[in-house]
């Protein structure tokens, strides 16, 4: 009987072993020392700025955000309305993003200090009642500058639009 658990052992031990050494054919593997950093090229998405134009007087208004079938995709909660939200004018009715606009971004008619003091977020339909007609982002570009370096670097923006 001590020579069947030794056997089924060892069977376990290179069941285990052959799982974690997969090598496909014509490949090599290559396994670092568990306390060596596995180093490597890396890259990363570095979101940048945004700035747009909207058809009308709508920069102390919440956006929200519809598809194509007029179904909301994005709203804030009370709660990620701050003042920082509002947009910064830059020139020529070109606006730095704050809030997190898209193209498909409609305004509502609640101003940043009404939906901040909003004591729950509203459902999807008090929201689409609250949508101004026809108030709509009409150009949105991608700036070079990095997102939480945007606002340092206003002049930059506003040298490129």
């Amino acid at each position: 009987m001590t020579n069947m658990k030794l056997i089924l052992g060892a069977v376990a031990l290179l069941s285990v072993a052959a799982a974690c050494s997969h090598k496909t054919a014509g490949t090599t593997q290559a396994t670092a020392p568990a306390s060596q950093p596995v180093a490597g090229p890396t890259t990363g998405y570095i979101p940048r700025a945004t700035v747009f134009r909207m058809s009308g007087p709508y920069a102390d208004k919440v956006a929200v955000t519809l598809d194509a079938q007029g179904n909301l995709t994005y709203y804030p909660a009370p709660g990620d309305i701050t003042e920082a939200s509002k947009p910064v004018y830059l020139k020529d009715g070109w606006w730095l993003n704050c809030q997190g606009l898209s193209a498909s971004s409609v305004f509502t008619d609640w101003t940043f200090s009404q939906y901040a003091a909003l004591p729950e977020t509203p459902t999807p339909a008090q929201i689409k009642a609250h949508i101004i007609p026809g108030a709509t982002v009409t150009a949105m570009e991608r700036t070079t500058v990095p997102v939480t370096q945007a606002m340092q670097n206003l002049d930059k923006i506003k040298a490129n639009l």
